[in-house]
């Protein structure tokens, strides 16, 4: 059987383009250059895990600290959903079956597996999407196989189980969606390529035609990158605003590849603004800890704090796959939000 990779689906969806000078770019407001490491970007060789039985590095240094990756080994892609006092978190898994499991945590950094959601193999599963509406939870999951290419969406009433069949939402364009609830109500998966389509009230079924409604600012042209290729888009609402994050960059290619990039808007209709300092995630340098940081999920924390999950590869150890990393954000005084975790 033919093995679809993340690069020649992306290569055949629509608004994705795999050469770094494809369109036109708008000048930088970034001051910072390629390869140039910020003051803290090698003080990563220092650092000292504390140690599990088997030796494996554990995050929570036991003191109120933590160190980056929350999870070891191939967690791409995080969804994350605060679900009263715990965290509720899954990542692409691919050919794995039974498949998306279920992480838990009360406190970000120590995680349990809680359940398997998807048992149907319905194909190579990436970047799912997990919320909670209306009291049911839904996860929003692209499976390709080499003949069939499509989203869909399981549901529970409670995220232990049992998790519905797959049902299929008919997308073959599309990945990586992004559940939504507009200031009407309405509900909405943003898509990849900066395109969307609304859901049915009880979100098992889509409504219309997929629209484009949303063009993601672009990086200068001497960049180096994999691709355009905009990816994972996450939606928040906070105060009058709804937060659009976006991948940009390419997922696997160059360690300054992928980046986070962020935009606003008071109506999930838009229009909708650039943050004036993307990327506000990016790797400079091949030098730094973490390669090809993006893919970022906006969430509220414990006692209010605010943080983002997302993947990255750990220089020197690329076939550990794309590890989950934490990153705590502050909000400005202009509505922003901007991380604070440096290079990590």
């Amino acid at each position: 059987m033919a093995r679809l990779t993340r690069r020649i689906v992306l290569a055949s969806l629509p608004g994705f383009g795999l050469a770094a000078g494809c369109s036109t770019v708008a000048p930088s407001p970034l001051s910072r250059r390629e390869e140039e490491i910020s003051p803290a970007g090698l003080d990563w060789a220092h650092l000292k895990w504390r140690r599990g039985v088997e030796n494996q590095r554990i995050a929570d240094n036991g003191d109120g600290t933590f160190l980056n990756p929350i999870l070891s080994g191939d967690h791409p892609d995080p969804t994350i959903l605060k679900d009263g006092d715990r965290w509720l978190m899954t990542f692409s898994s691919f050919e794995s079956y039974p498949g998306l499991v279920i992480w838990e945590s009360r406190d970000l950094v120590n995680w349990t597996p809680l359940v398997a959601a998807l048992k149907t193999n319905i194909g190579s599963v990436w970047a799912p999407e997990l919320t909670k509406h209306g009291g049911r939870y839904f996860l929003f999951i692209p499976a390709r196989f080499p003949d069939k290419r499509s989203i869909y969406v399981i549901h529970a009433d409670k995220p232990e189980g049992l998790w519905s069949e797959p049902i299929d939402l008919n997308l073959p364009r599309h990945i990586d969606p992004g559940h939504a609830v507009g200031e009407d109500g309405s509900r909405w998966l943003f898509l990849s390529g900066g395109d969307r389509i609304r859901l049915s009230e009880d979100g098992l079924s889509t409504v219309g035609q997929v629209e484009h409604v949303y063009d993601p600012w672009r990086y200068p042209h001497e960049w180096v990158v994999e691709g355009f290729a905009p990816e994972g888009p996450k939606i928040l609402r906070r105060g009058e605003w709804f937060y659009l994050i976006t991948a940009v960059g390419g997922t696997a290619g160059p360690p300054t590849g992928h980046m986070v990039i962020v935009a606003r808007s008071r109506s999930i209709h838009g229009p909708w603004e650039h943050d004036p300092e993307n990327p506000i995630v990016r790797t400079w340098s091949s030098r730094e800890k973490w390669w090809s940081r993006g893919h970022a999920t906006l969430f509220e924390g414990p006692g209010g704090g605010w943080w983002m999950v997302y993947h990255g590869y750990e220089n020197g150890f690329w076939t550990l796959g794309r590890q989950c990393l934490l990153d705590p954000v502050e909000w400005t005084k202009d509505g922003w939000f901007r991380p604070t975790g440096g290079d990590l």
